[in-house]
């Protein structure tokens, strides 16, 4: 059994659950690669409704998903709001995904050679 030693490392793991979740979409997943492809740079409610063909309700409670996972932030433009990427909190969820799955991967590792 995994034994969590400190309340910082619950809350990051918590915060990494709640990351994990958003993108547990295919939608939501669609919209970060196009982000993150390049296509665009950042996208309002219509915008995604629209590339997307789901309804401005959908895309907004997508959206708001995503922001409230720190994966995006919400900035107003005229009438519009655009979400794009919060630089910073996707810097920190990098590190601790990498950190799982490098963890994860050297437990693989390890299995293998004790198998052989």
């Amino acid at each position: 059994m995994l034994r969590i030693n400190s309340r910082s490392t619950l809350e990051s793991t918590e915060e990494l659950e709640e990351v994990l979740k958003a993108l547990a979409n295919v939608n939501r997943l669609l919209l970060i690669y196009s982000l993150a492809s390049g296509d665009m740079n950042k996208i309002s409610v219509t915008e995604m409704s629209q590339k997307m063909d789901i309804t401005q309700p959908a895309a907004s409670q997508h959206l708001k998903i995503l922001k409230n996972a720190n994966i995006l932030v919400a900035k107003k433009e005229g009438n519009y709001i655009y979400y794009k990427f919060n630089r910073r909190s996707m810097e920190k969820h990098q590190k601790r995904i990498d950190f799982l799955f490098t963890c994860a991967f050297s437990k693989c590792k390890q299995l293998e050679k004790e198998e052989k």
